[in-house]
């Protein structure tokens, strides 16, 4: 009994924390390439990216630093991703609070969940609208970064993969 009681006394707030600790502080960089994306350096993609970073702080107070970048490939495919780093308490109704911030900016569909295989990541995606063509949106949170993903040309669940492939490059723990 009290080897049960030390267990649940010690054992489950250190389950608790652990994703916590784990993903809290990141940090966060655009690498100039990924794969087979390159990262768009001209004025006006620097401007919508300016635009993104100040839109992201301003709807995150607390955000220790944000970032924001278009890559796009060879076959013409765009990647839009944006997003911050700092403490989150609650991963996933941030995820959920940033799709419906999005929301009309992409008249988006009902959101999904998308399994990240992460305890303390929580990631969803929505149909929507950019420009006139068809995008997949999908945002990504845990307990130390909110990334969000806006995807031409592809499907909703290789949008949600490859969001998780590009914040693994992009943020950072900095444990």
């Amino acid at each position: 009994m009290l080897l049960l009681s030390i267990a649940c006394c010690c054992g489950l707030p250190l389950w608790w924390f652990l994703p916590i600790s784990s993903q809290y502080p990141a940090s966060a960089s655009l690498p100039d390439q990924i794969d087979s994306m390159q990262l768009r350096q001209d004025e006006s993609s620097r401007a919508v990216a300016e635009e993104l970073k100040a839109r992201v702080r301003e709807s995150n107070l607390l955000a220790e630093d944000t970032f924001a970048g278009i890559y796009t490939t060879s076959d013409g495919k765009r990647v839009t991703l944006f997003g911050s780093t700092g403490l989150r308490f609650s991963p996933e109704s941030d995820a959920k609070s940033e799709l419906d911030r999005l929301a009309g900016d992409y008249a988006l569909q009902e959101s999904v969940v998308v399994d990240t295989g992460v305890r303390g990541r929580h990631e969803r995606c929505a149909v929507g609208r950019a420009d006139g063509d068809s995008v997949v949106v999908c945002v990504s949170a845990d307990h130390g970064s909110l990334t969000t993903g806006v995807f031409t040309r592809l499907s909703v669940d290789d949008s949600g993969r490859l969001l998780n492939d590009l914040r693994q490059r992009v943020v950072v723990p900095k444990s």
